[in-house]
């Protein structure tokens, strides 16, 4: 129950920074996608379901806010934090590049389901322009200003799970020890 909690308030906290901050930091036209950066981590450190909850709290709170049908971004996130969560067995607190590469390839897929059930759909088929001009550049934006707030979120983790402080070395070791 715990994590629920921690997930919505720091869904909250990040909508809010998304919301007002990082939408006035703009990037070369983009502005990075905090959200999914948490929908991401979240089913990559906690698995499915926290994934899947993650997304649906973090699409409900943007599509209230901006978007005139609630669903699409519940949807896609939801999505995205489901496919994250199905990778925790690869989640290793001491490697970064995989939170990385999740948080890149989570933002590129967000771009690519909403450009098209936003813009191909109604007939807007100019996708490389789509991809170079707006899908790259936040999938970058996302990713440094990601693994800045991914950091953090694995640092609560360990504060809070102090049993799961544990290293990869460790981990190796006592598996190790289990076969012998």
């Amino acid at each position: 129950m715990r994590r629920y909690i921690y997930l919505l308030l720091l869904n909250i906290i990040c909508f809010v920074l998304q919301a007002s901050v990082f939408s006035h930091l703009h990037l070369g036209g983009v502005s990075p996608n905090i959200l999914i950066m948490v929908t991401a981590a979240f089913g990559l450190m906690y698995g499915r379901k926290l994934g899947m909850f993650s997304g649906v709290v973090g699409g409900l709170l943007v599509d209230a806010m901006f978007n005139s049908v609630i669903g699409l971004t519940i949807l896609i996130y939801a999505f995205i934090g489901y496919i994250n969560g199905m990778l925790n067995k690869l989640y290793f607190k001491d490697k970064l590049y995989i939170p990385a590469l999740t948080i890149v390839f989570s933002d590129l897929a967000y771009g690519i389901l909403y450009y098209v059930c936003r813009f191909m759909l109604r007939g807007r088929m100019d996708f490389p322009f789509y991809l170079l001009h707006v899908m790259i550049p936040e999938a970058i934006y996302t990713l440094i200003v990601g693994l800045l707030v991914y950091l953090i979120m694995r640092r609560i983790k360990t504060y809070f799970n102090p049993e799961e402080k544990v290293s990869l070395e460790e981990h190796i070791e006592m598996d190790r020890e289990k076969i012998i």
